[in-house]
């Protein structure tokens, strides 16, 4: 991807922009407007709306390592909050046309339209045997449509993708290690026994996110991630990244191995309290890689 000084961009009416030539100017610029790890760490942080375009090659030249975590956390976590903003907004509506269902009602017709397109993006059917429409048909469904706990999306793409160094996160825009047949980046060693297996690539790291929450929420091998959420959520509680990392089993090879070291890497940097951050309801910001 880009190489060359990070540019800062404020997205603003008048274009203005703000240049961050190094990262070190960027994790100071996080900490002028109060957005530290003191501050996510003691939970219910307020996180500025931030977009990274691009993923540069030495977008941690100069850092030590614990500010390379620091600032990698702090520059993925809006991304991740702004996608599941977007999965809450279908959740909610979801629950207002189950809620029409079960007093007898028809849906609208613009409903029953995005109800349908909403099925298919998360690949499950939602009429009976007789094609009728039900709310215990849309209970399958919400089960999927549902949020990622942040430390467990931040933690796994520490994993994945080694902060944000490997050669897929700066290639490809690939944070979370996801296959795709035949098509993305070859990896370096290849087991052709498996088929022409790539690393998937995004055109942002946005993107990339909501690849890897789509397939947590579709994917047949992590339904019992799904059933550990559901069951937060019949019990009145947030799902939290650290119990449900036990539904990945099937995420690595490594099963159990994997497991522990999530939830070892959420517990060791203190990503537990990014599940209750929420974001600042103000403009977005993007970061951009070039010149100014």
């Amino acid at each position: 991807m880009a190489l060359g000084a990070i540019v800062f961009t404020r997205e603003l009416l008048d274009s203005s922009r703000v240049r961050i030539a190094a990262p070190q100017d960027l994790s100071a610029h996080f900490e002028t407007i109060g957005y530290t790890s003191k501050s996510l760490r003691t939970g219910n942080a307020e996180v500025p709306r931030f977009v990274v375009s691009d993923i540069p090659q030495d977008w941690a030249e100069g850092l030590t390592v614990d500010r390379k975590k620091s600032l990698f956390f702090r520059a993925l976590l809006p991304m991740v909050l702004m996608v599941n903003e977007e999965i809450l907004g279908d959740r909610k509506r979801l629950q207002a046309i189950g809620a029409t269902l079960a007093e007898s009602r028809s849906a609208s017709s613009d409903d029953l339209k995005w109800l349908m397109e909403v099925a298919e993006r998360y690949g499950l059917p939602i009429r009976d045997r007789e094609n009728n429409l039900s709310p215990t048909s849309i209970k399958p469904l919400l089960h999927r449509v549902d949020v990622i706990p942040p430390s467990l999306a931040l933690a796994q793409a520490a994993v994945e993708s080694a902060y944000a160094s490997s050669r897929f996160a700066v290639e490809g825009n690939a944070l979370f290690g996801q296959w795709h047949l035949g098509k993305g980046l070859v990896p370096g060693k290849q087991r052709t026994e498996l088929g022409d297996y790539r690393i998937a690539t995004f055109r942002t790291p946005k993107d990339s996110i909501r690849s890897y929450m789509k397939n947590l929420n579709t994917n047949a091998a992590y339904r019992s991630f799904r059933e550990l959420r559901a069951a937060a959520r019949r019990q009145d509680q947030n799902p939290r990244g650290a119990p449900l990392a036990d539904g990945l089993l099937a995420y690595s090879e490594k099963g159990a191995a994997y497991v522990s070291l999530v939830r070892n890497l959420i517990a060791r940097n203190g990503l537990s309290a990014a599940d209750s951050a929420r974001l600042k309801d103000h403009q977005t910001t993007r970061i951009t890689t070039g010149p100014l």
